[in-house]
C-alpha cells in the first residue's frame, strides 16, 4: 500500500511540470530557469491519498414489483351428496294356502210320505209342514179342523148333506167369516168352478179391506158335497199373498178323497 502511494505522488508531480512547460511555450523569450522544487522525501512526507471523486450516477429505478395479488381461492362447495333412497322392498305377500274345503256330504233326506187325516170317513192327505189341529166334538157327521200351512191358514168343515145347496154353503160361511172380522169389509172378487175327485164345487175369492179402503188380506172360500157320503164340506183358505193361497187350495183339493 506504501509503495502505491508513493508511484501516484510522483506521478502527480509529473503531470504538474509538463503542465508547466506547455503553458510558457508560445512565446521567444526563454523563460528563466525554475528554481529547484523540493522534492519531499518519499519516507518523511506521506501523500494522503485523495479519494477518487465520486461520480454520481442516477440509481436506476428499480421497480418495485407489485405484488400480483394471489387471488383467494374461494373453496367451492361440495354439495353434500343427497342419498338416493333406497327403496324398502316391499315384502311379496306368499299367499297362504287355502285348503281346499272337503265338501261335506248332505245326507239325503229321505222324503216321508205326506200325512193323511182319515178320521171322519174322509181322506185328506197333508204335505209335511202342515199343522193340524182337530178339535173336539168332531165325528163323521160334522166338524170343523183346522190347519196352519206354510204361510196360510186353512178351515175345512163338514155337515150332512140333507137339503143345502153349493151356494147357501157359500153364503153361510162368507156370512160367518165377516161376523168374526168386524173391522174388515169383505169383498167378493172371483167366482169360478171347483173340481174334488168326481165331484163338482165352486170357489170364491175374496178381499179384505180396512177402514181406510186398503186391501189387508184375502182368500178363497170352496164349497162341494159328497154324494154318496151325503156329507158335505167347505174350505176356508186365507193368507197375504193371493197367489200363495191359490196354490195352497188347489194342493188340499188335489188331496182329498171322499172315499
Amino acid at each position: 500500500m506504501v509503495l502505491l502511494n508513493k508511484i501516484r505522488a510522483i506521478a502527480f508531480v509529473t503531470v504538474v511540470a509538463l503542465l508547466a512547460l506547455t503553458a510558457c511555450g508560445g512565446g521567444s523569450d526563454v523563460a528563466a530557469p525554475l528554481a529547484p522544487t523540493a522534492v519531499p522525501d518519499a519516507k518523511s512526507s506521506v501523500v494522503t491519498p485523495v479519494p477518487p471523486t465520486a461520480i454520481a450516477v442516477s440509481p436506476t429505478v428499480i421497480p418495485t414489483a407489485i405484488p400480483t395479488a394471489i387471488p383467494t381461492a374461494i373453496p367451492t362447495a361440495i354439495p353434500t351428496p343427497i342419498p338416493t333412497a333406497i327403496p324398502t322392498a316391499i315384502p311379496t305377500a306368499i299367499p297362504t294356502a287355502i285348503p281346499t274345503a272337503i265338501p261335506t256330504a248332505i245326507p239325503t233326506a229321505t222324503p216321508k210320505p205326506p200325512s193323511v187325516f182319515d178320521e171322519f170317513g174322509f181322506v185328506l192327505g197333508l204335505d209335511r209342514g202342515a199343522d193340524v189341529t182337530n178339535l173336539p166334538g168332531n165325528t163323521e157327521a160334522q166338524g170343523i179342523v183346522q190347519l196352519e200351512y206354510s204361510g196360510v191358514n186353512v178351515l175345512l168343515s163338514w155337515v150332512p148333506a140333507n137339503d143345502a145347496t153349493i151356494e147357501g154353503l157359500l153364503t153361510g160361511t162368507f156370512g160367518t167369516l165377516e161376523n168374526n172380522q168386524p173391522g174388515l169389509t169383505l169383498n167378493t172378487v172371483s167366482e169360478s168352478e171347483l173340481k174334488v175327485g168326481l165331484e163338482t164345487g165352486t170357489v170364491v175369492g175374496f178381499k179384505s179391506v180396512d177402514g181406510s179402503g186398503d186391501v189387508v188380506g184375502g182368500g178363497l172360500i170352496g164349497a162341494w158335497s159328497c154324494t154318496d157320503q151325503k156329507t158335505s164340506f167347505t174350505i176356508i183358505v186365507t193368507g197375504q199373498d193371493a197367489s200363495v193361497v191359490q196354490l195352497r187350495l188347489n194342493r188340499l183339493i188335489d188331496n182329498f178323497d171322499c172315499v
